[in-house]
């Protein structure tokens, strides 16, 4: 066996292993991301169901999105127009882009908002008769265990890759020691 032909193996797992780490990355990733659209999209019902109801939530917070970790709503009128809720920046309650708010005359709609750089909301839009309600939580936390989940598998995937590189080196040196004594092959 010549030695390229040795080597063709180890890189094709060298390969394999990259791309099931990659797999591991993403699917991790994805499932992190959906799951922060967990307390945005309840506290939307929630709200969403009290307005259906003829009522007003009670607004009992004031959330800072510039530094808050905690879930908050905002309630838009017709013309997309903050009337109320929890949700505020710069001092005022927080406006998202109007497509955002119609997209969810047809289904909830849940998309990741950045209003300003280094501030990324996950958050979901429901209709509620005329009005639309948006709740959101910061993806900070989210976002913190995806970088260190990243910073893990690269660390693993490194380990791996040494360890086949170093297999893959005493494989060919076996190999090459074997044809150097020209022993026959079994």
């Amino acid at each position: 066996m010549k030695t390229l032909d040795r080597l063709i193996v180890w890189m094709v797992g060298a390969f394999v292993l990259t791309a099931a780490f990659a797999a591991i990355f993403v699917t991790a990733q994805q499932i992190e991301r959906q799951g922060a659209d967990d307390a945005g999209t309840r506290l939307a019902a929630e709200v969403a169901a009290s307005l259906q109801g003829g009522g007003e939530p009670r607004v009992s917070t004031h959330e800072d999105l510039g530094s808050s970790l905690e879930p908050f709503y905002i309630v838009y009128d017709s013309s997309d127009r903050p009337r109320f809720g929890t949700g505020y920046l710069h001092g005022s309650l927080a406006t998202v882009p109007p497509g955002v708010l119609h997209a969810a005359a047809l289904a909830p709609n849940r998309v990741t908002w950045q209003p300003q750089p280094g501030l990324r909301f996950a958050t979901t839009s429901i209709r509620s008769g005329s009005e639309t309600v948006l709740a959101g939580q910061s993806l900070a936390p989210s976002e913190a265990r995806t970088d260190r989940l990243m910073l893990l598998l690269a660390l693993g995937w490194f380990v791996c890759v040494i360890g086949l590189a170093a297999g893959a080196a005493v494989h060919l040196l076996l190999g090459s020691r074997r044809s150097a004594n020209h022993e026959p092959r079994r």
